[in-house]
């Protein structure tokens, strides 16, 4: 019987009109995502692995001087482009994607995709997450407003019911010939998908594209899940309501509310409930703690009667006795001043993005609320562009400053004021970022795709819980 309802709803969807138009839209909508960000992403990530090999050249080819001078030369690193940001970009147009590593100072990430966008900017980027998160829901709202509702009208649910079909049958039916209907217009969509993430994962090893295809098949069922969500609400809706029209107005209305209003009031909630300090006061209380603790930012000229100092000369002596050199000297006191000015950044750093995680995590379990919140959370966990790994890479970066530093200071210790060239140079590595795991990512991921489990479990109950409650005109 299920079977049989399910294969009568199929082929009504597939000869409704409206359908065949909203899918037409829907799929030129989700291609052209595709076609646009995996253009921009191979732009962007060809860029910046340009970009990468050109500073690396200015770092080998500069002129011979002070180890130490050379660590106020400096160098960029640049945050490679996840592959999945084809799909789902998350918060990359909005941090920056360059670093300056230099002697004495964090310097934060710089050069947002977004400052040089035009006002357009606020109303999104068209991509394929965006269009599976608002417009197919919206198509599945089309689908099924009428499902039962407007049999209801036409009386042909009474006629149904009367010849002995379960109400349970008659709404499992329906689900399920809907969803097959859905499932034959977005499977293509997945293929294409897949075929685009092959190319642009082609010059990774082995290992990097198993990683990317475990994350693409998480993403792929977080958005099964989410649109059966959909799907099950919208079933539930009709089989209460007593004309498709007001079916279709709570429908729209959900719609609005899960896509439109919560996230902005999630992230309200988040911001009033652990406030992101002024960028002005992050720096001042990193500014006043270097200051307390005798090293100004970017000055690597120290007090020496500060008891750190102290202990530094106090090493030097141990260590060279009345042999002891001022470049022994300075070099020593450079270490321990990245050092104590590292431990500074990373406390004040932590602290902040501690607090964007907890903002985080309050926006992700509203979702609870809003089933789009979760699935954004994890869509963007999963893709490598969420905040996490946004934290990840900026934490290499500063792990490489800090290395790099120490060995021009090292050097300077060892050598005395003899000038650098470059063999020092290339003995400092190049900075090669590994992306987190596919385990760290499904780590991440994991609040939200709980969030889609229960909405899942709720929303497949509700829809059984009302069939018996299914009543003729």
């Amino acid at each position: 019987m299920i079977f049989s309802i399910a294969r009568k709803e199929f082929r009504d969807a597939w000869r409704d009109g409206r359908f065949r138009l909203a899918a037409v839209v829907v799929l030129v909508l989700l291609g052209v995502a595709m076609l646009l960000a995996g253009q921009q992403v191979e732009r962007t990530d060809e860029e910046r692995r340009t970009a990468a090999k050109v500073e690396r050249d200015n770092w080998l080819n500069q002129d011979e001087k002070n180890s130490h001078s050379a660590g106020h030369y400096g160098m960029y690193v640049f945050k490679p482009t996840a592959p999945l940001a084809v799909f789902d970009r998350g918060i990359e147009p909005f941090v920056g994607t360059t670093v300056f590593l230099e002697a004495h100072k964090r310097n934060p990430l710089s050069f947002l995709p977004a400052q040089d966008a035009t006002a357009m900017r606020r109303f999104g980027d068209l991509t394929a997450a965006t269009a599976l998160q608002m417009l197919v829901p919206l198509l599945v709202v089309l689908l099924t407003f009428g499902a039962l509702a407007g049999e209801r009208e036409t009386g042909t649910l009474r006629q149904a019911l009367s010849l002995g079909v379960r109400p349970t049958s008659l709404v499992l039916g329906k689900a399920v010939g809907l969803g097959a209907a859905l499932a034959v217009l977005l499977v293509p969509v997945g293929i294409l998908a897949a075929i685009a993430l092959s190319k642009l994962t082609g010059g990774e090893g082995a290992g990097g594209n198993a990683d990317t295809w475990i994350r693409f098949a998480w993403m792929c069922g977080a958005y099964a899940t989410y649109l059966a969500i959909i799907l099950a609400v919208c079933i539930t809706v009709s089989a209460l309501a007593r004309t498709a029209r007001s079916a279709l107005a709570i429908l729209l209305t959900i719609w609005a509310v899960n896509a439109i209003i919560a996230p902005r009031l999630a992230s309200d909630v988040a911001q009033r409930l652990e406030p992101t300090p002024k960028l002005a006061a992050f720096e001042a209380a990193i500014d006043d703690e270097l200051e307390a603790e005798g090293m100004p930012r970017g000055s690597h000229h120290f007090n020496q009667n500060l008891p750190w100092v102290q202990e530094v000369r106090r090493r030097a002596f141990e260590a060279q006795g009345n042999a002891l050199t001022q470049s022994y000297y300075n070099g020593l006191l450079m270490l321990e001043a990245e050092r104590l000015s590292g431990e500074v950044y990373e406390k004040h750093y932590a602290k902040l993005w501690d607090l964007l995680d907890r903002q985080d995590a309050t926006v992700t379990w509203g979702g609870l609320i809003a089933p789009l919140l979760g699935l954004r959370s994890a869509s963007m966990a999963l893709a490598g562009t969420d905040f996490s790994h946004h934290r990840h890479f900026a934490t290499a970066a500063e792990k490489h400053r800090l290395d790099f530093v120490r060995v021009l200071n090292e050097h300077m210790m060892e050598h005395g004021g003899r000038k650098a060239g470059r063999e020092l140079w290339e003995s400092l590595p190049e900075f090669r970022y590994e992306p987190r795991s596919s385990a760290a990512a499904l780590y991440e991921a994991r609040p939200g795709l709980i969030v889609l489990g229960v909405w899942a479990l709720v929303a497949w109950t509700l829809m059984l819980l009302a069939a018996p409650r299914l009543e003729p005109n």
